[in-house]
C-alpha cells in the first residue's frame, strides 16, 4: 500500500468512510480488500503520512503480538521492500509480526488504552526506529475492541499538527466500526481453520481408526457412541457390544463429568472447535483410568453440529509418576520455604544462580526470576563488602570446604541488608562444581547489636553527663548562694541602711541569682529524669485536692500578674471529689504548678487562667487540661515546643524563663504514663493537655 498523496476529505466525509468499509465487508470481500481503501480513506481524512491496521493475536504462552492486515508502504531499504512485497502476496506465511511490545504501539496494547504521542523520538514508551525508517515526528495507536476483547490495533503516524483527544473522540464511530469488522473476521477464519481442521482430521480418521494405538469413538451429540475402536475396549475393559451401550457420561468419573459436559456444551455452542482435557474413565471393574481426552466437533454441510470425535490416551501412568513426584517436590519445597532463609544452587562457570528458592522475593524484594539473572548476587552485594565476600566464594572453590561468609546486601527499596552465607562445593558429572548454600537474613542480630552498643555508649555518655552537671550544679550553687545570702544581709542591715539605689541593684542581685539558681535546679531536675534518677511513687490520686494545692501555690504569682485563676463550673459537682488519676503525687502537683505558672506568666493583663478535667471512659484517661488567654503560639512554635533551652522567642519580651519547664513537665507526665498536647490559637491563648490514667477512689460510684 502506497502512502497518500491526496489532501484529507472533510469532515463530513467520515461517514461516508464508515459506510464504504461496511458495504465493502457486507460484499463478503477479502479482509485487505476491505481494509486497504479504510486505511487510505482514514491517512486522507487525518492527514497523516503512514500507518496500520493489524489483528491483535496471542502466542502459545498467551503473550499478545500484532500481525499487520494492512500497512503503508514505507519500504526504506530493500529488505524492508522485501518484506511489504511478502506482506502482499497475502499468504499466511508472509505475514508481517510484531512480537516486541516495548515501544509505542506496544503500550496500546499492553494497557489496552489509547497512545497518542507528539513527541515519540523522547517518549519513555518507544522503542527506537530501524536504521534508516522514515522519521516520526507524532503517533497515534488505538487498540480496537469487539465484545470485550481486543481485536485489533489501528496506528496512525506524522499527521500535521500532532494527534490529541479531541479527533480520536471524534473517530470514535469509526474505531467501533472497525473493530466490529475484525472481531467477525477473526471468527469466521477461526471457523474456517477448525473446520478444515477437522477435515484433515477426518481424512486420517478413516484410514487410522482400527489401527490406532490410542481410543478412538465417534460420539453423537447425546453422548452415545456411534463407533468405538479395539484399543479403547481394550482400555475400558469391556467388548465393542458392551461399550456401544454406554454414553459417554456413564464411563466418565462422577468427579469429572461437570466439567466434561461444560467443555462439551461450548462445542455445541459454537465457542470451541475443539478441547483436550485429562479425565477419568471407569474400568469394567471399578477402578478409574487417567485419560488424554481429545474432543472434536465435526459439522454437517449446513454448518451445525453432527457428531463428535474423540482421541483417548491411556496416560494412567504417568498421571501416577507425575503425582509421586509433585508429592515429592512439594515436600521439598515445603521443608525449603519452611526456612527462614534462601537455598540457593549456582554454576560458578555461568555465575549465575541454577536455583534459589521462594522465600528470596520475601526477604530481599526481588522475584527469583531477577535473582537467576547472571552476576546478580555479585552486584548486589554491598561495594564496601563485595572483595571479601568473593574472596571467600573463591577459597570455598578452591580449598572444597564449607566457608561461611558475612557481608552487607543491598534488597529492594534501598535497603541494606546483613546476610550471612553458607557456600559449599558440590562435584557433579564431567568435573563440573556447583555452589550450594543456605542465605540467612542477620539484619535484625546485626542491628541488636549495634543497638547494644549504643545504648552502652548512649548510657556511658548519659552517666557522663549526669556526674557532669551534677558536679557543675555543686560547684555553682556554693558561689551562688553565698551571693545570695549576702544580697539579704545587706537588704536587711538597719544599722546601715543601704540607699534606694543600692536597694535596687541589691534587689536585682537576689533577682538574677534566684533565677540562675531555679535554672540550676531545672537542669538538675531534667538530667536526672532523662538518666532515670528520678524515682516515681505511683498511687490514686484526687484530682481536685492536688489541683486546690497546686492553685494555693500560684495563687500569689497569679495576685502579681493579675490574671485570674478558675475551676470551670461546667466540671459536675460529684467529679470534684470522685476524680482520680494514677500517678506520683508530688510529681503531678509539679507538672500543674509549671503548667499554671506558664500560663499566668504568658498570659495578659486582665486575663484569665482555667482548669478543666474531662474524663475520657472508654480511653481511661483524665484529661488535665489548662486554658489561658494569652499571646498563644504559631503552628512553628508548637513544633519546637518541648525542646530544652528554647524559648520561642519570647526571651526577647523581657519574660524571664529556663526553656526547660514545659520539657521537664512532659517528661513528668511520660513517666507516669500519660501523654502531653497543646492546642494554640495566636492572639487567643492556649490549652496545655496532660493526659494521665484514669484510677478510682476507694468506694466512688461509677461516675466520675
Amino acid at each position: 500500500m502506497t502512502i497518500p498523496s491526496e489532501p484529507p476529505p472533510s469532515t463530513h466525509d467520515l461517514g461516508a468512510i464508515i459506510g464504504r468499509v461496511q458495504s465493502r465487508y457486507i460484499r463478503a470481500a477479502p479482509p485487505r480488500e476491505v481494509f486497504e481503501p479504510l486505511l487510505t480513506d482514514l491517512l486522507h481524512w487525518t492527514g497523516s503520512e503512514y500507518g496500520f491496521l493489524a489483528d491483535v493475536l496471542h502466542d502459545d504462552r498467551g503473550a499478545p503480538f500484532l500481525r499487520i492486515e494492512v500497512l503503508t508502504n514505507i519500504a526504506w531499504d530493500d529488505a524492508t521492500r522485501a518484506l511489504v512485497e511478502r506482506h502482499a502476496s497475502g499468504e499466511p506465511q508472509d505475514a508481517v509480526e510484531f512480537h516486541n511490545l516495548k515501544t509505542l504501539f506496544g503500550a496500546a496494547i499492553v494497557s489496552g488504552e489509547v497512545v497518542i504521542s507528539n513527541t515519540p523520538g523522547t517518549d519513555p514508551r518507544r522503542g527506537g526506529l530501524p536504521p534508516g525508517h522514515p522519521p516520526m515526528h507524532g503517533f497515534l495507536g488505538v487498540p480496537l475492541f469487539h465484545g470485550g476483547e481486543m481485536v485489533g490495533m489501528l496506528g496512525l503516524a506524522n499527521r500535521a499538527g500532532g494527534y490529541d483527544q479531541a479527533l480520536v473522540d471524534h473517530l470514535q464511530p469509526l474505531f467501533t466500526s472497525v473493530a466490529a469488522i475484525c472481531g467477525a473476521v477473526r471468527a469466521e477464519r477461526e471457523r474456517r481453520a477448525a473446520e478444515q481442521a477437522l477435515r484433515e482430521q477426518q481424512e486420517q480418521l478413516q484410514g487410522t481408526f482400527d489401527l490406532a494405538g490410542v481410543g478412538i469413538v465417534q460420539l453423537s451429540l447425546d453422548g452415545t457412541p456411534r463407533m468405538i475402536n479395539q484399543r479403547l475396549c481394550e482400555l475400558l475393559g469391556r467388548t465393542r457390544e458392551q461399550q456401544m451401550r454406554l454414553r459417554s457420561e456413564d464411563v466418565t468419573h462422577p468427579d469429572d463429568l461437570p466439567t466434561e459436559l461444560a467443555w462439551r456444551a461450548k462445542l455445541l455452542r459454537g465457542e470451541l472447535a475443539q478441547y483436550r482435557t485429562n479425565k477419568r474413565y471407569l474400568h469394567a471393574d471399578g477402578h478409574a483410568i487417567w485419560v488424554n481426552a481429545n474432543m472434536t466437533l465435526v459439522r454437517g454441510p449446513d454448518g451445525s453440529p453432527d457428531y463428535l470425535i474423540g482421541v483417548i490416551e491411556d496416560i494412567t501412568e504417568r498421571m501416577l509418576a507425575e503425582a509421586a513426584l509433585r508429592s515429592s517436590q512439594q515436600r521439598f519445597l515445603d521443608l525449603v520455604n519452611s526456612v527462614d532463609g534462601i537455598f540457593w544452587e549456582a554454576d560458578l562457570e555461568a555465575q549465575c544462580f541454577t536455583y534459589v528458592s521462594e522465600r528470596a522475593e520475601a526477604i530481599t524484594g526481588y522475584p527469583v526470576s531477577q535473582w537467576m539473572e547472571p552476576l546478580f548476587w555479585s552486584s548486589h552485594v554491598h561495594p564496601d563488602d563485595r572483595d571479601h565476600a568473593m574472596r571467600e566464594v573463591i577459597a570455598a572453590q578452591v580449598g572444597g570446604s564449607a566457608q561461611a561468609i558475612e557481608y552487607r546486601f543491598l534488597a529492594s527499596q534501598n535497603r541494606v541488608m546483613w546476610m550471612s552465607s553458607l557456600v559449599t562445593v558440590i562435584p557433579v558429572e564431567g568435573g563440573k562444581r556447583l555452589l550450594r548454600g543456605l542465605i540467612i537474613d542477620t539484619t535484625a542480630r546485626k542491628r541488636a547489636e549495634q543497638a547494644e552498643l549504643a545504648a552502652m555508649a548512649a548510657l556511658r555518655a548519659n552517666a557522663a553527663k549526669t556526674e557532669f552537671l551534677s558536679r557543675m550544679s555543686h560547684e555553682l550553687r556554693t558561689p551562688l548562694n553565698a551571693v545570695l545570702g549576702f544580697s539579704q544581709l545587706l537588704a536587711l542591715d538597719t544599722a546601715q541602711p543601704l540607699s534606694p539605689s543600692q536597694q535596687a541593684r541589691v534587689q536585682h542581685i537576689s533577682q538574677a541569682g534566684a533565677h540562675l539558681l531555679a535554672m540550676i535546679n531545672d537542669v538538675l531536675d531534667l538530667s536526672r529524669i532523662e538518666s532515670g534518677g528520678v524515682a516515681l511513687l505511683p498511687t490514686t490520686v484526687p484530682v481536685h485536692i492536688v489541683i486546690n494545692e497546686a492553685l494555693t501555690m500560684v495563687a500569689p504569682a497569679a495576685g502579681s500578674a493579675g490574671v485570674s485563676v478558675q475551676i470551670d463550673r461546667a466540671v459536675p459537682a460529684l467529679a470534684h471529689v470522685t476524680t482520680c488519676v494514677r500517678a506520683d503525687h508530688l510529681r503531678l502537683r509539679q507538672v500543674l504548678v509549671n503548667l499554671l505558672s506558664n500560663a499566668i506568666k504568658y498570659n495578659r493583663p486582665g486575663g484569665s487562667v482555667t482548669l478543666r478535667w474531662p474524663v475520657d471512659e472508654a480511653a481511661g484517661l483524665v484529661h488535665l487540661q489548662v486554658h489561658d488567654t494569652g499571646i498563644g503560639l504559631t503552628a512553628t512554635q508548637q513544633e519546637h515546643l518541648f525542646e530544652p533551652f528554647n524559648r520561642l522567642g519570647i526571651e526577647r519580651s523581657g519574660i524571664e524563663g529556663t526553656g526547660i519547664g514545659l520539657v521537664i513537665t512532659q517528661r513528668l507526665v511520660q513517666l507516669m504514663g500519660g501523654q502531653m498536647s497543646v492546642d494554640s490559637v495566636v492572639g487567643e491563648g492556649s490549652c496545655f493537655t496532660a493526659s494521665l490514667p484514669l484510677a478510682r477512689a476507694a468506694g466512688a460510684p461509677g461516675v466520675a
